[in-house]
């Protein structure tokens, strides 16, 4: 789905960390591209980056149920260890996208013809690993309209701990 390497522009060389009056967190082997969803056994059945890219190419590969309609779809995301002075550290996410999109999940569209999305992730206990698989429907594009580019950045105790970005190639419509 993508040949690069780099998927994620980490805005800091060493971890991040809160001021010492905030929850401090810590991000280590930060990953992005494009997820495999057999079981791993360091990562459990949800998915796993199984090659880091951020060029993705939207195939008919893969299966997934958005709006409660199963389709067909590929599927990326990311990973990545954590350490937190607190259980339930909850990071404050956005979603960015070149073009408008109609954002959901196995239940339900989100949202219709939107740029920007924003939503939370709570972290579980103190440390861990955490996945995030996510999906795009397989569909034919125009030509103008067939790249997509998608940033995902997330904030912790208001400060930038990852920013993750993505090419979305859509196979482009013949005339």
């Amino acid at each position: 789905m993508r040949l690069a390497i780099a998927s994620l522009l980490i805005l800091a060389s060493s971890p991040v960390l809160a001021s010492p009056s905030e929850a401090a967190l810590e991000i280590d082997n930060f990953k992005s591209g494009l997820v495999c969803s057999d079981a791993n056994p360091t990562h459990g059945a949800d998915g796993w980056v199984c090659h880091q890219t951020q060029d993705i190419l939207v195939t008919d590969q893969g299966r997934c149920v958005y709006d409660g309609v199963a389709r067909r779809c590929t599927w990326f995301g990311f990973e990545f260890d954590y350490t937190a002075s607190e259980r339930g550290t909850k990071l404050q996410c956005v979603v960015e996208t070149s073009q408008p999109m109609s954002p959901g999940n196995p239940s339900k569209v989100l949202a219709r013809n939107v740029t920007t999305q924003s939503h939370e992730i709570e972290l579980e206990g103190t440390s861990g690993n955490f996945a995030n698989p996510m999906y795009y429907v397989f569909a034919v594009r125009p030509p103008a309209t067939s790249k997509v580019v998608e940033t995902f950045t997330c904030k912790s105790a208001n400060v930038v701990v990852f920013e993750a970005r993505y090419n979305l190639l859509f196979p482009q419509a013949v005339k």
